[in-house]
């Protein structure tokens, strides 16, 4: 208690300190909201230093606020070196507050922003959850081609996410870099504390969605093979859909293979169709109407 108290009057006393105070601690904190909301960043900064310097602020906000203000002027004023200085005091007089892991990532991304390589190397070293060293077996298996921070980069991984790899070793050995830079690009968006940002938790979403909703239709429609007259029946049915232009003269032997096409296709839509019917009969859905809001539909079970 008494080390926080002390924390708090060293805080004051770098921030400054007025014994009187316009708003509550409510009002402080919806008006710098509202300032922020607005996009007037260096305005609502400003409200948040008037709240450290208030009497209504009580100790536990103080980190909080600092690492708001850090957080502004890292991502929105573009000024790193401030950003900085509010987040050293938190680290210095509040050592428990690692917001979550994320205060040491923007003090990283901070030094990097302000050309200081050394300095960020070494805090970053000094980060035991920043890039944990992935200990299982090296995804996509082959050859080693990179290593970083621990993390072995095999070709096998990197062709599992680009495809076929270049014959060529100066195309490979460029496609390597690109693979290692992309890596470090987006380590460094982390240490901004750009994966926290909601807008981008939805579109990994999204493409997570997409991603597991292709691998499950691979496994629930398996079309069989056509066996006995099934071609035959279908051709026979969709006859005028084969007989034009060109084809118009084309025997079923030499279409057939179009015909299957188009068979298995139909046979997949058809799965589909079913299989989404089944999910939204033990799923309770609503759809509503977007102009009016009023519901158009259900698929309750």
């Amino acid at each position: 208690m008494k080390k926080t108290l002390i924390s708090f009057a060293c805080a004051l006393a770098l921030f400054g300190c007025d014994q009187r105070s316009a708003f509550t601690r409510e009002q402080y904190r919806s008006a710098a909201t509202a300032l922020f909301q607005q996009q007037l960043y260096q305005e609502a900064v400003d409200m948040y230093a008037e709240y450290l310097r208030s009497p209504v602020i009580p100790s536990e906000d103080v980190p909080k606020v600092l690492y708001q203000m850090g957080t502004i002027y890292q991502e929105n004023l573009m000024d790193p070196k401030a950003a900085l200085s509010r987040f050293a005091v938190i680290k210095a007089l509040y050592p428990e507050q690692t917001f979550e892991g994320q205060l040491g990532k923007r003090m990283v991304a901070c030094l990097e922003s302000m050309g200081r390589s050394l300095d960020a190397n070494a805090a970053r070293s000094r980060l035991a959850d920043l890039s944990p060293v992935d200990t299982a077996a090296t995804p996509g298996g082959g050859a080693v081609v990179a290593e970083l921070d621990g993390r072995k980069i095999t070709l096998g991984e990197i062709a599992s996410l680009v495809g076929k790899l270049p014959d060529a070793p100066l195309e490979r050995n460029q496609l390597v870099r690109q693979y290692v830079a992309q890596i470090l690009i987006a380590d460094a968006a982390r240490r901004k504390g750009f994966d926290a940002k909601p807008e981008l938790k939805q579109k990994v979403r999204a493409i997570e969605d997409q991603m597991l909703a292709q691998m499950s239709l691979q496994q629930e429609l398996k079309v069989p093979q056509p066996t006995g007259n099934d071609l035959r029946y279908y051709y026979e049915a969709n006859r005028a859909r084969y007989k034009q232009g060109a084809d118009s003269a084309a025997s079923f032997e030499s279409l057939a293979p179009r015909v299957q096409q188009d068979w298995a296709r139909e046979k997949q839509a058809a799965a589909y169709q079913a299989y989404v019917e089944r999910l939204l009969q033990t799923s309770k859905v609503n759809f509503y109407d977007p102009a009016s809001g009023s519901r158009v539909g259900s698929a309750a079970p």
